[in-house]
């Protein structure tokens, strides 16, 4: 069977608006003195599974990793990432043959350790780990595919200060240098390294000054789309004046049975459900998480003649994301651990015919879908929730040199204006990309992410639909269809903010809730929206088990309070979805216990 992974949307930052986080410093968690005790649950994986996912390189090229390591935090005199980054919210991962830097899980060095760089990859994001207490031991349960708890933007902001610390510093340069440098170390090696690093912290500062919000925007949600956006056409097209603040924040989605979605992406824009359109999707991821990506026009601007752009000067690994694609499609949903939180099985049972009431119509895995041989049917409606994502996925931007570009909707004629939707530019982009791609594999026959991709979704498609990957125009024929309206929204956001309802399978173990992350827990979601807590503390990994959520009144980070927006006005909204609020507290307390074996 074909699959996608629904990787997270990429990686990217989130504005909390006027009522973002404040300091509550009270409540924050003490650190703790020894690691929990680490247990796995089984999801369909190996250990070498698992850590292919944590160690496997996508294409993510964030800066050198000489100078990652070589760099030193602002706070205190230590190693920017001397502690894996867990002062983020990252998992550690234990040094080995795949991971010999010891770097936390999803942080990987693309190349050797001497000039290699440093990146991320969708382990970073969707990984995560419940806590819980039993006779005076903590322990941690292992949640692979779940949304992290990390707080991106500080791991962010806090590497723009540091790096631009290290630049105004000669002192702190000095060192800086000398690690970088090691024994190969001379006055004007240093310099040439500060004419280097001055070009590296100018750009990335500067796009981050433009992208990152002047609030907090807390553990465990990010805006995808609107630094995906930024980067591709604002960096990568060089229009700086497309770069807007990414002010439109959403949860990590679950990544266990997304591939066998028909669409995917909270407001269902990716066609899903064969490998050809995971390569398309979680190209435009990484993009958005620092791959480097230069489009160039060959020729002058015409009018009414189609541009020629070359698009293969990009840091995509393809081979990287369809490796990771495959492991996906194995990951199944976390079993609820009834042996360490226990199970009501008659109060399930009452709670799996109110489910098939009040639920399956819109969050079933039964529909087929009519796309997609074997996925399943993804609803995509408007239910009343926080609109901000759905409309800022609509923005427009200059389109620069991709001005004239066939928009891959299969539609003849359809192109690029000068200022178009920032999704079309996108998708014109990744779609550029994967036609040069399989011109690269197909023709030279250097098979690699994209040719498997394809070798497995023709295998899977029926006689009528079979094509020759041998044959270059075939092959671009395939790859033009089946990414049609690519990143388009399934409902315009006109119509009102339309989000994917996707199969709950293992919904436990993915708090908070709703697209944006603004419901903490199962019990205040099936809750009416006017008496939803308005706040509440994000980033533990403690596990409330009853309410099925993490705990809310503690947090390991500072900046860690959520402040809701009853409007669903600035992003932050908890309204709507008022399904099954009707319930009495009984029935509501029988739902949720289905819906942790569901």
């Amino acid at each position: 069977m074909n699959r996608q992974i629904n990787v997270a949307v990429g990686l990217a930052v989130i504005v909390i608006s006027t009522l973002g986080l404040e300091i509550r410093s009270a409540h924050v968690e003490p650190a703790s003195s020894a690691a929990p005790v680490l247990k796995y649950v089984e999801q369909g994986w190996l250990a070498a599974d698992r850590d292919a996912f944590y160690t496997t390189s996508q294409g993510s090229l964030m800066m050198p990793y000489t100078w990652f390591r070589a760099l030193r935090r602002v706070d205190v005199d230590e190693p920017f990432a001397g502690d894996q980054l867990q002062r983020y919210g990252y998992l550690p991962n234990a040094k080995s043959t795949s991971n010999p830097e010891g770097l936390p899980v999803g942080f990987v060095v693309t190349g050797n350790t001497t000039s290699g760089e440093v990146g991320m990859t969708c382990a970073a994001c969707h990984t995560a780990q419940l806590e819980y207490e039993k006779e005076g031991v903590t322990y941690a349960l292992r949640l692979d595919g779940a949304p992290t708890n990390a707080d991106f933007q500080l791991f962010l902001s806090d590497l723009t200060a540091a790096a631009r610390a290290t630049l105004a510093d000669p002192s702190r340069f000095d060192t800086f240098a000398r690690a970088v440098l090691r024994g190969g170390y001379s006055n004007s090696k240093a310099a040439q390294l500060k004419i280097d690093f001055a070009a590296w912290v100018k750009q990335f500062g500067d796009f981050m000054d433009a992208s990152l919000p002047p609030s907090r925007w807390g553990p465990g949600r990010l805006d995808a789309f609107g630094m995906i956006f930024n980067r591709v056409a604002g960096l990568d097209l060089r229009l700086p004046h497309n770069i807007k603040v990414a002010d439109a924040p959403v949860s990590y989605p679950f990544l266990w049975n997304a591939s066998r979605q028909d669409r995917t992406q909270w407001n269902g824009g990716v066609p899903n459900g064969l490998y050809i359109q995971a390569l398309g999707r979680n190209t435009g991821e990484v993009l958005g998480v620092f791959a480097k990506f230069s489009p160039q026009r060959i020729g002058p601007r015409i009018p009414g003649v189609l541009p020629v752009i070359l698009y293969r000067s990009n840091s995509a690994y393809f081979a990287g994301l369809q490796a990771l694609e495959e492991k996906i499609v194995k990951l199944r949903p976390p079993p609820w651990p009834k042996e360490i939180f226990g199970l009501d099985e008659e109060l399930a049972r009452k709670g799996e015919s109110l489910f098939a009431t009040h639920c399956k119509s819109c969050h079933s895995s039964d529909q087929p879908s009519n796309e997609v041989l074997g996925a399943w049917a993804t609803s995509v409606k408007v239910v009343g929730t926080d609109s901000k994502m759905a409309l800022n996925a609509e923005r427009l931007v200059d389109t620069g040199i991709l001005e004239g570009s066939i928009i891959p909707l299969g539609t003849i004629g359809d192109t690029l204006d000068r200022s178009a939707k920032a999704h079309d530019v996108l998708a014109v982009s990744v779609v550029g990309i994967l036609l040069d791609q399989a011109i690269v594999e197909i023709e030279r026959l250097q098979r690699s992410g994209l040719w498997h991709a394809l070798r497995q979704d023709v295998e899977g498609l029926g006689p009528d639909q079979r094509i020759d990957i041998r044959r270059i125009a075939q092959v671009r024929g395939f790859i033009r269809a089946r990414l049609k309206g690519l990143f388009r929204p399934a409902t315009a956001a006109s119509a009102g903010a339309a989000y994917e309802s996707r199969a709950l399978h293992g919904i436990w173990a993915t708090a908070p809730y709703l697209h944006n992350g603004s419901v903490p827990n199962l019990w205040e979601l099936l809750t009416p929206a006017r008496e939803r807590k308005k706040t509440f503390m994000v980033g533990s990994r403690v596990f409330d088990p009853k309410n099925v959520g993490y705990m809310t009144d503690r947090s390991p980070f500072q900046n860690a309070t959520f402040v809701a927006d009853p409007e669903n006005a600035n992003g932050n909204g908890n309204g709507g979805h008022e399904y099954g609020t009707s319930l009495t507290a009984e029935e509501r307390w029988a739902l949720i216990e289905y819906l942790k074996v569901h």
